[in-house]
């Protein structure tokens, strides 16, 4: 793999979205930055709303955003167009004093953006639509115009009901035409992304805290809190594996027919046959596909060539 150098990012990363134009990178603490096609910086960094990011998703040009800050219970979501210049917005003590819907404070910069009721769980989206669900309200399918498109009754499994929080959603994707809801509880539900139909419904038969699902096609990587990692295709367990602990990304790798996997201070890939497993210093964030390199972002903003 060809040796790539990349200037650090200026702070903790939560994550780095690709676009035509280039790059956006979100700090742990809400902080966006622009880089360029190269990973270079191109702006400053702006803090559009004094909260953690929650959830970022593209669709188009516009980068739609939520912010959740649990000790003040607020929350909103937002859109950007990205090629505009983020902007810092208000500070956090005017979300304590401004409390009400008719002075509540909104991020800067940003295109549209709505007071939410409830905490927003997930955010997903494909080219014409993006689907949220917020705790205890529903999911919401919308347009590029964040025009409604359909909403349904918050996902249930009625087996997970007495078990506390089995029923969070943690995860959701959207796959062809079909979008993939999990629960901590290891729930998964199906709907029709066009008419939010319900599809199927039902539950891994797994004992532990599902904490995270990456998905690409029919192909799923269950991430659970111990550390324990299966990968689910069609109904089926194909393989499962255990780890030094929490993965923090994984992405499917075609070419190997394997997941190339963010660990806890590791790097694995993980085929049907085989697992290669390379030890790391610090813990990855995210791999990247940049160039003809695979890079690993890390969790002290730096890059580093991907070993596996």
């Amino acid at each position: 793999m060809p040796e790539l150098k990349v200037e650090p990012l200026p702070f903790h990363p939560a994550q780095i979205l690709k676009w035509d134009e280039g790059y956006i990178a979100i700090s742990i603490d809400g902080d966006f930055l622009p880089l360029d096609s190269y990973l270079k910086n191109i702006g400053d960094v702006k803090k559009p709303f004094p909260s953690p990011v929650k959830n970022c998703v593209l669709i188009g040009n516009q980068l739609i955003t939520t912010w959740v800050d649990h000790e003040l219970m607020v929350a909103r979501m937002g859109s950007f167009e990205l090629g505009n210049q983020f902007e810092n917005g208000p500070e956090r003590v005017e979300l304590r004093t401004r409390r009400y819907v008719d002075s509540a404070v909104h991020p800067a910069g940003v295109v549209w953006s709505h007071l939410l009721d409830a905490e927003p769980l997930v955010l997903c989206s494909n080219e014409e639509k993006f689907v949220f669900i917020l705790w205890k309200k529903g999911i919401y399918a919308m347009g590029v115009d964040a025009g409604e498109h359909w909403r349904n009754p918050e996902p249930k499994w009625t087996p997970l009901e007495n078990l506390p929080h089995a029923e969070v959603v943690i995860s959701a994707s959207i796959q062809g035409s079909i979008i993939h809801v999990w629960s901590r509880g290891s729930g998964h539900k199906t709907y029709d992304l066009k008419h939010g139909k319900i599809l199927d419904s039902t539950i891994i038969e797994f004992d532990g805290v599902l904490e995270s699902v990456y998905s690409s096609g029919k192909n799923h990587l269950l991430c659970y809190e111990s550390g324990d990692t299966i990968w689910y295709c069609e109904g089926r367990i194909k393989k499962h594996f255990n780890l030094n602990g929490p993965v923090q990304y994984a992405t499917w790798r075609e070419q190997d027919e394997a997941w190339h996997i963010a660990g806890w201070r590791e790097e694995i890939l993980a085929s049907e046959v085989d697992i290669s497993r390379h030890r790391l210093d610090e813990i990855p964030v995210q791999i990247l596909h940049h160039k003809d390199a695979v890079l690993l972002l890390l969790n002290d903003g730096s890059f580093i060539s991907s070993s596996v």
